[in-house]
């Protein structure tokens, strides 16, 4: 049978001075404004600040400083990091803690310079593009805010505290205490792989002047985890117009245009290739071009043990783009969305055959110019596009960055091909010769963003799924067009918000539309303007405190101020909603003792349960190291030791779907019985630490730390 287990070491701790490796334990994380504001920026001022304040308490300075730097700062005579007192798999804010309270013991190290140093290094590389300011304990110094950051010039900034709890002089606990964290868990996730739009004309002029049919290729990339179980998948394939052919090969399975319920065997774990080819039998007079229409998207339900959330970050799974070649100039439109504050777009594009490249930002239904380039159509040409130009450019147009982190946004690709304002739509060079854009990660965009959900690397990133069935369309309807379609969701109560990506198909009946569209979650409208024509994808993440709320039920709706110009296709949009699970528990209270029957055992062989699919099932899991004690969920004391409390703090944040105490973990049935079992198998490699404390008296009162973090211009 394989083993699967927890490891955890035991530390003794070094002397009476090192005291304050137990002292920082966290109290409480508050906003020093109960306010709610309505703006956008000032709500998320506050969300960077708290997020940022629980990463530098939770994850280890480890992780958030190179390696050549943790050299440099144990080095020499008088290092920066004193391991005597302090140790690099520490947080950060545990490290300046214990500088801070063990600084009047040593007053020739200066350890409260050393805690600056460390601090000022972690936030200027976590807070790039931000102005920020930390307080400790009402103190601030150069190394603790961004050179030439000013807090009393942005008025709205709403600062975060964090409370480091302490002990009065000479008491002295003793006594035990211990964390838990996943490494690996096997959960099971469901996605949407929305296809972007491209097209091309239907016809190019060969060398006589006579329309030849084009033939449109686009090969796509959808990336699994490569140890992924597939367990249900289907995919709708649209044609742009009814006067194209088209084909598709995935994974060596040939497909057509339609909806195909079951492609669960078609797929693998890691790499799947979608390839699509695109033409027309039919004349210039009928077909004008051709390609992907909207609502193509493949859905798959899979189980995994990846916990690296970056593989499911839309950033990076759409930044990647297309291998396109066609006769005839291409348009590629790119709907977009960062989960947090955009600090940067640029675009790296490798081309052959092109002569002109165009780059549009398109909003409601007109497209921006903001990038040009002109290169040689004769060989492989490698194309940047810098953040700063585009930037600019965007300014000029009277759009910022800010705009377009709220929502989804689109980045149009047009070679050889350009936006005609006056017809409203695009005119492609159809001198005929093959043009390509090379992709399978040659070609990409990049957005460099800072995360409004800021989570250890043990969260588990989970979903739901929102089916054709499972979206409500109503108003007034004209055929299949609708005024209006709406969801429901709930997140469970334990639930971290990270965003929610509805692929929606439209349809019109003008290129210009009088009409506007209203998107909004729970009231709460985060876009309202004329409606996009070429809207394939709606993106948003909790942009305040009444949009994704755990616990309760979440609306979104979009609606059409007019349905007979424009309006939502029944039955042909799908959603994903997308949140973490803390896969950790941290440092809990002072225990008499770490493990039940230690120290003649080291470890337990533990029996729990898991719920899946409607079922229940038995496993076993080993913790620590032999000798181990064979014990059952049932029999762990969480009010005697630490390793148990520990073990129940862990399983509540991994019950998410059906607690019977969401807010406990003391009281039977414990989560993982059999009565209440958690909702993750736990495989190899679940870690577990334990720290030994003994005779250890508390030097210092709470120590208060403050953030505060704003967008650089105010």
């Amino acid at each position: 049978m394989r083993r699967r287990g927890f490891v955890f070491t035991l530390d003794a701790v070094l002397a009476i001075l090192l005291v304050t490796m137990f002292v920082v334990s966290m109290v409480q994380v508050t906003s020093t404004s109960s306010q709610v504001y309505s703006t956008y920026m000032r709500s998320q001022s506050k969300y960077l600040a708290e997020d940022t304040l629980t990463m530098l308490r939770t994850v280890p300075l480890r992780e958030l400083v190179p390696p050549e730097k943790l050299e440099e700062w144990t080095s020499g005579s008088d290092p920066i990091l004193n391991t005597t007192l302090v140790t690099p798999d520490m947080s950060p804010i545990d490290i300046v803690s214990t500088y801070w309270a063990t600084d009047p013991l040593y007053p020739g190290v200066d350890l409260k310079h050393k805690a600056e140093i460390i601090m000022g290094y972690v936030l200027n590389n976590t807070l790039k593009g931000y102005n920020y300011e930390m307080m400790i304990n009402d103190y601030t110094s150069p190394y603790l805010k961004k050179t030439g950051s000013d807090s009393s010039t942005a008025p709205d900034v709403i600062p975060a505290t964090l409370l480091i709890s302490g002990y009065a002089y000479n008491q002295t606990p003793r006594g035990y205490m211990a964390r838990a964290f996943l490494t690996k868990a096997e959960y099971t996730r469901q996605d949407i792989f929305g296809i972007q739009r491209v097209l091309a004309r239907c016809h190019y002029a060969d060398e006589y002047g006579r329309a030849r049919a084009n033939t449109l290729t686009v090969q796509s990339h959808f990336r699994l985890p490569n140890d992924a179980d597939i367990e249900k998948a289907d995919i709708r394939l649209v044609a742009r117009t009814g006067y194209q052919t088209s084909s598709f090969d995935l994974n060596g399975h040939s497909l057509s245009t339609g909806y195909y319920n079951n492609i669960k065997g078609y797929l693998q774990g890691g790499d799947n290739v979608l390839t699509a080819t695109f033409s027309t039998r039919y004349s210039t007079r009928y077909c004008y071009e051709l390609g992907y229409g909207s609502g193509s998207l493949m859905y798959v339900k899979y189980s995994t043990n990846t916990t690296s959330f970056q593989l499911f970050d839309p950033v990076r799974r759409y930044g990647e783009l297309y291998d396109v070649t066609s006769h005839t100039g291409i348009y590629y439109l790119n709907a977009l969305f960062a989960p947090g504050n955009i600090t940067g777009i640029s675009l790296h594009l490798v081309t052959e055959g092109v002569r002109n490249i165009n780059i549009y930002y398109s909003y409601g239904s007109n497209n921006y110019w903001i990038a040009y380039r002109n290169v040689s159509p004769t060989g492989v040409q490698t194309v940047d596009i810098s953040a700063q130009e585009i930037e600019q450019n965007l300014t000029e147009w009277g759009f910022s960055l800010n705009d377009l982190s709220k929502t989804y946004f689109k980045i149009v690709i047009a070679l050889d091909a350009e936006w005609d304002a006056q017809h409203r739509y695009f005119i492609y060079n159809t001198t005929g010769k093959e043009r390509r854009l090379y992709g399978n990660g040659q070609s990409w965009i990049r957005i460099d963003y800072v995360p409004r959900t800021v989570v250890s690397r043990y969260a588990i990133p989970l979903s739901i799924f929102k089916d054709y069935n499972q979206i409500s369309y109503g108003g007034t309807c004209y055929g299949i067009r609708c005024q209006r379609m709406s969801f429901s969701y709930n997140l469970p109560p334990k639930s971290i918000p990270w965003y929610v990506d509805v692929w929606t198909a439209i349809q019109f009946t003008t290129f210009t539309p009088t009409a506007t569209t209203t998107l909004s979650e729970n009231g709460q409208v985060f876009y309202d303007d004329y409606s996009d024509i070429y809207m394939i994808r709606v993106g948003y993440s909790q942009l305040n405190d009444n949009m994704m709320v755990p616990g309760q039920s979440n609306t979104y709706v979009a609606e059409s101020s007019d349905s007979y110009q424009y309006g939502f296709r029944n039955g042909e949009s799908r959603a994903i909603i997308n949140y973490f699970i803390e896969g950790y528990a941290g440092y809990g209270d002072v225990f008499p003792k770490p493990l039940q029957g230690y120290p003649g055992y080291n470890g337990y062989r533990l029996t729990y349960y898991y719920s899946k699919g409607g079922g229940t099932y038995e496993r076993t899991i080993l913790i620590g190291d032999s000798p181990y004690l064979d014990i059952t969920v049932d029999d762990l004391d969480p009010t005697r030791y630490a390793v148990d409390d520990a073990i129940l703090r862990l399983f509540n944040n991994l019950n998410f779907l059906a607690d019977t105490d969401p807010n406990g973990w003391k009281s039977q049935p414990f989560d993982g019985s059999q009565n209440n079992p958690i909702d993750v198998d736990l495989p190899e490699s679940v870690r577990i630490d334990f720290v030994s404390m003994g005779n250890i008296p508390g030097l210092f009162e709470p120590i208060s730390i403050t953030l505060r973090v704003w967008r650089e211009g105010g």
